[in-house]
């Protein structure tokens, strides 16, 4: 179906006009990869044309859904399609962020992501504009320009798409239960965080020696310039005790997970 390839890049995409931001980049990255883009609004159409206008010319595949599925189970669609690349690694972007590499050290087996640094950028777009011409172009001031170290979250970690197609064998059975925790909610969920605990979880249930292991770099820069008070129709994040309420959020899609992996383990013993 596909070329194989070592390295799958996935971006998942609402305001396509985002796509602004993080392709122009990801076009210039010497790495050799693998493109999957995602379409989650079906009110639009991306092309391949689009893409390589903004200047992409690498290997490329664009999925265009008739539904909107939202990011989790838009980034799982691009996991599903990577099966058919055969790739080692996968690493998911945000439409509206910039990863500004795609390296991948020798590590060990046990090590199933690799957890890098990131820059969050706040309040100035002139600070936006610099880092798409040039992704080393920033000053670190602690308010308009923060550095996190080290970024933990799914997007721009790189994983290995092993632990990935292994989790996505057993989500579906899952997707019900977290629509019905996420209909709770009056903010909007926290699906790196959760995606990325997801990843954790499985990764340690497969091989009880699995870590992730930890490069001191920046790879990718988190545009947070846009602080709307609403998302899709729900607040942003909680109006108060923001962390608290994410632990609570992120312990109950924990829960379905585990109880998740219990069933087929159970399934398994009784194929056995």
């Amino acid at each position: 179906m596909h070329k194989k390839s070592n390295i799958v890049v996935g971006i998942t995409t609402f305001n396509n006009e985002m796509l602004r931001v993080s392709v122009p980049w990801i076009g210039k990255i010497r790495q050799k990869f693998t493109l999957v883009i995602y379409n989650d609004n079906p009110m639009a159409t991306i092309t391949r044309r689009q893409i390589r206008r903004l200047g992409y010319c690498g290997d490329l595949i664009i999925i265009n859904s008739d539904e909107n599925v939202g990011q989790f189970r838009a980034r799982m669609a691009i996991v599903d399609t990577a099966r058919e690349i055969h790739p080692k690694w996968i690493i998911f972007c945000d439409d509206d962020d910039i990863l500004s590499d795609t390296d991948i050290p020798n590590v060990a087996d046990d090590n199933f992501a690799i957890i890098q640094n990131s820059i969050i950028l706040r309040h100035r777009v002139g600070n936006l504009l610099r880092v798409m011409d040039n992704p080393t172009d920033f000053d670190i001031d602690g308010e308009n320009v923060e550095l996190v170290r080290p970024h933990m979250g799914l997007a721009g970690t790189p994983v290995r798409a092993s632990v990935l197609f292994g989790l996505a064998k057993i989500l579906p059975d899952m997707y019900d239960a977290i629509a019905r925790i996420d209909e709770k909610f009056e903010f909007y969920p926290p699906v790196d965080a959760l995606m990325w605990n997801f990843v954790n979880i499985y990764a340690r249930h497969i091989n009880p020696n699995a870590v992730p292991i930890y490069m001191d770099k920046i790879n990718y820069i988190q545009n947070k310039i846009d602080t709307a008070r609403m998302k899709y129709g729900r607040l942003a994040q909680p109006a108060r005790s923001v962390d608290d309420h994410y632990h609570r959020a992120i312990a109950k899609y924990n829960a379905v997970l585990h109880d998740a992996i219990g069933v087929a383990a159970a399934l398994r013993g009784t194929d056995d």
